[in-house]
């Protein structure tokens, strides 16, 4: 299931996103501020019983602190089975804050509420949930493994992280 609050965005879902006899997708047009239209939708496509991941990348830099995040992230998480997993990322001015407030007041100017979080306002998310390894970190840095190498002297000023619910 895919929530998403942008009309184009939409689109792309209906012409992309197929069910199979393998699996189901749906999309619903809700924002991630309102938690009770994402999970009565999800209520319908998904089984709450089972644990299930629930991914808000690159979402949360969009929603202002007087929107009350943490709320909506708790909110989305509370009917969840245990074993369950949240994933967020997060862009950060923790490298550059006078760049990313310049940023964050240019999507404001267009009517999209932004704003960039610290390490450890970005960790806050995770509250009451097991971090898996290597807890939150920058994306280059979590799971390098994984993807190409970053230059010691590149930064991608982004916060990853995945944890469990208990």
């Amino acid at each position: 299931m895919y929530a998403d609050n942008d009309p184009i965005v939409l689109r792309q879902a209906e012409a992309l996103l197929h069910s199979t006899p393998e699996g189901s997708t749906t999309y619903i047009q809700a924002d991630v501020r309102e938690p009770g239209k994402i999970l009565a939708a999800a209520r319908e496509a998904l089984d709450f019983a089972q644990p299930v991941a629930r991914s808000l990348v690159a979402r949360l830099h969009l929603v202002a602190d007087e929107d009350r995040p943490h709320r909506s992230v708790a909110e989305l998480l509370a009917p969840l089975a245990p074993g369950s997993h949240l994933a967020l990322s997060h862009a950060t001015g923790d490298f550059d804050p006078e760049t990313w407030e310049r940023v964050a007041e240019v999507h404001r100017r267009g009517g999209t509420p932004a704003q960039v979080r610290s390490r450890t306002e970005f960790t806050a998310f995770f509250t009451g949930l097991e971090l898996v390894d290597p807890g939150t970190e920058l994306a280059a840095r979590w799971h390098p493994e994984l993807g190409e190498q970053q230059s010691e002297n590149e930064q991608i000023p982004l916060y990853v992280g995945v944890a469990r619910t208990v």
